[in-house]
């Protein structure tokens, strides 16, 4: 296999692994409750801790990638991710001894994104990174796919804290396939990230915008379904089939901007501004509206990261990884407040208002994205 094929490859996995911690906490939650109490408020505590954490470490974790190198960021985020999930399956016997564990993966998950995203540029030529950020951002949604089956394919027939140990697997095999390469930290700590506000931190803020859209209206997908009628296991395959499409955008979006030499920011905007129109769809409350609206949000709404990835490092080819770990604290921080807001407004049966403050978001976030293309252009 071929160096950037490894690369991006062995990116994936890690990527997957990283945020394996959080998803397995609440796809396992059924399981996790015979072992000892843990309601749905601890659930969403223990997933709140888990992103806060990657909030708050990913702009502090690629500066330290760009310290120590790609290759030894990567070892370091798998590290933590396996140290995690290895402890969770041997250790946690209560929510208050999960939650330490977790702080951790959040850790783990900082780190991932800013190596991965340094390794992918160091290995994968400039002409065909658009594919490799678009693959790389898919492994947030294989993710949680693969923390859904692990509870039918692990943890019902093994017990839960095998599908821990399974992911903690996934995060040292991926670090192991990933390319070697000396690098000098000496060379790396000359190259500074800028000082002040830049378009990164601009492109941050349209990031937080977009993901509290984005996670908001997936959070709630399969509750608000049900609530309007739509049975629990058509609601599920609902929220499965937005997980895919959003993958598969992902993907063709880098794809695309790779074959026609595409600026990434025109794409993000369209297509951001175009989602509104599926958030818009989910308030008519009947089947096929929401069916049609929870599509174009998961395949429109939720193509953007790959793409906003690309833009944010070459816009700072000389720090990528401090730019991607600002980007991701703006994701993080946008996946955090977005459920949150959603999540009172539904609570209250104001699921109208909460899918308008979706489209909102999306569109403040396409705004703020073609502002900084207007910005960089003049």
């Amino acid at each position: 296999m071929s160096r950037p094929r490894r690369a991006l490859v062995a990116g994936t996995g890690l990527i997957v692994a990283g945020v394996m911690p959080g998803f397995l906490t609440a796809s396992l939650a059924p399981r996790i409750r015979d072992d000892f109490a843990f309601g749905d408020s601890s659930v969403g505590l223990a997933v709140a801790t888990f992103y806060v954490v990657s909030c708050l470490c990913s702009t502090p974790a690629g500066r330290l990638v760009e310290r120590i190198g790609a290759t030894r960021g990567a070892q370091l985020g798998a590290a933590c991710t396996a140290l995690s999930c290895v402890a969770a399956a041997a250790f946690a016997e209560s929510t208050a001894s999960l939650l330490p564990l977790l702080l951790i993966g959040g850790a783990g998950n900082a780190v991932g994104g800013p190596a991965v995203s340094a390794l992918l540029r160091r290995e994968v030529a400039v002409e065909r990174q658009g594919l490799a950020f678009g693959a790389q951002q898919s492994g947030a949604s294989l993710g949680a796919l693969l923390a859904g089956l692990s509870l039918p394919a692990v943890a019902i027939p093994f017990g839960w804290r095998w599908a821990f140990l399974v992911a903690a697997v996934l995060a040292v095999g991926a670090v192991a396939l990933a390319p070697r390469a000396a690098e000098s930290p000496r060379a790396s700590t000359r190259a500074r990230p800028p000082a002040g506000i830049t378009s990164v931190h601009a492109l941050a803020l349209a990031a937080a915008l977009a993901s509290a859209a984005g996670v908001g209206f997936v959070s709630f997908l399969v509750l608000y379904s049900v609530h309007s009628g739509i049975g629990e296991g058509s609601a599920g395959l609902l929220l499965g089939a937005v997980s895919a499409a959003a993958t598969l955008s992902r993907i063709s979006l880098g794809a695309l901007l790779d074959r026609r030499r595409q600026e990434p920011l025109g794409p993000v905007v369209a297509m951001l501004a175009l989602s509104v129109a599926g958030y818009l769809l989910l308030i008519n409350g009947e089947s096929a509206p929401i069916v049609i609206g929870a599509m174009l949000a998961g395949s429109l709404g939720w193509a953007w990261p790959g793409a906003l990835t690309l833009a944010v490092v070459q816009r700072s080819p000389q720090a990528p990884a401090w730019a991607v770990g600002v980007m991701m604290t703006g994701l993080f921080a946008g996946a955090v407040t977005g459920p949150l807001i959603v999540g009172l407004l539904a609570e209250h049966d104001h699921f109208s208002a909460a899918w308008v403050v979706c489209a909102g978001f999306a569109l403040l976030a396409a705004a703020t994205t073609l502002a900084t293309r207007r910005s960089a252009a003049r």
